[in-house]
């Protein structure tokens, strides 16, 4: 009996070392965001994923890795940034490489759209863009998959809306059944950057962007 308790001890102190460990790095993203043409824009990116509204997940929360018993071990930000912060970080400053002066207005889980939206038309940039995160995340027990539901919108300098349209799926990143997750902490952010890559290079939010 006293064998089971300690292995028993073993298994979760190990366990809770692994999840400890379970950090991606989504900063210093490089984006190629060559084709937007707009010289002066305000972005706001707000986060409205169910786990971190409801309190049970922090802003720094990037995805879950399960184990073969299906226990989800959250992963959280190399840097302990809020995600939103490092993604909002990785737009600026990938915008800033091709002469682009992006104003980032920094927000909170706590805001609601319209709050945000209040201090995003306060600007006078050309254009402002505003992210809605509805789902962003990683999960999976072996193979790892990306979820993701962004609703992004266009105004103009006047705040009129130019564009709005949902980026809503899921997508295979890496691992094998046999052989678990694999380099997730190299295939998770390269997916980031081609998912953001693929939005803002989008010919429908170029065209309402660049106008």
């Amino acid at each position: 009996m006293m064998k089971k308790i300690i292995l028993g001890i073993s298994c979760i102190v190990l366990l809770t070392s692994c999840a400890a460990k379970r950090k991606v790095q989504y900063a210093n993203l490089k984006m190629n965001l060559s084709e937007i043409k707009t010289k002066k824009i305000s972005l706001s990116l707000l986060d409205q994923r169910e786990a971190v509204i409801d309190g049970s997940r922090k802003p720094d929360f990037v995805g879950y890795m399960r184990s073969n018993a299906g226990i989800a071990f959250p992963i959280k930000t190399e840097s302990e940034n809020n995600f939103m912060t490092d993604l909002s970080s990785n737009i600026v400053n990938s915008l800033s490489r091709f002469d682009i002066n992006a104003n980032n207005i920094i927000t909170s889980h706590s805001e609601n759209e319209k709050e945000v939206k209040s201090k995003l038309f306060t600007t006078e940039d050309d254009k402002k863009i505003l992210f809605i995160f509805d789902k962003l995340h990683t999960d999976g027990y072996a193979i790892q998959l990306l979820h993701y539901k962004i609703n992004i919108f266009i105004y103009d300098k006047n705040n009129e809306l130019l564009k709005y349209k949902v980026y809503d799926g899921e997508r295979k990143l890496g691992g094998t059944v046999a052989w678990g997750a694999g380099p997730y902490k190299k295939y998770m952010p390269e997916a980031i950057v081609k998912l953001f890559e693929e939005i803002l290079n989008d010919n429908e939010i170029l065209t309402a962007i660049n106008k």
